[in-house]
């Protein structure tokens, strides 16, 4: 059996860390849209062209998932959070074992 502490203050920053992934898949988007420019012209035009359509359809999905993740890992710290600070108050009015 495997085992594994969680802190509040972990989850809370994994959170943000999630949070983090819409920005950059909007930074990607731009680097990918001046790779594509710089490609016009060339035989790699149309290959780059399709790269980009099919990772603009793509990213906003990413980033989405990346907010939701971020929101749902956040309630979980909070929770984590409110449960820590109930333990610690019973433990400590000596409602609690140790």
């Amino acid at each position: 059996m495997s085992e594994f502490m969680v802190t509040p203050e972990d989850v809370i920053a994994a959170a943000g860390g999630l949070s983090a992934i819409s920005g950059g898949v909007e930074q990607l988007r731009g680097h990918l849209a001046g790779c594509a420019g710089a490609a016009a012209g060339t035989p790699a035009d149309g290959a780059m062209e399709g790269l980009l359509g099919h990772f603009s359809s793509v990213l906003p999905h990413f980033g989405l998932a990346g907010q939701h993740l971020g929101a749902a890992v956040t309630g979980a710290g909070a929770g984590y959070s409110l449960t820590d600070s109930e333990v610690a108050g019973a433990c400590d009015g000596g409602q609690g074992g140790g």
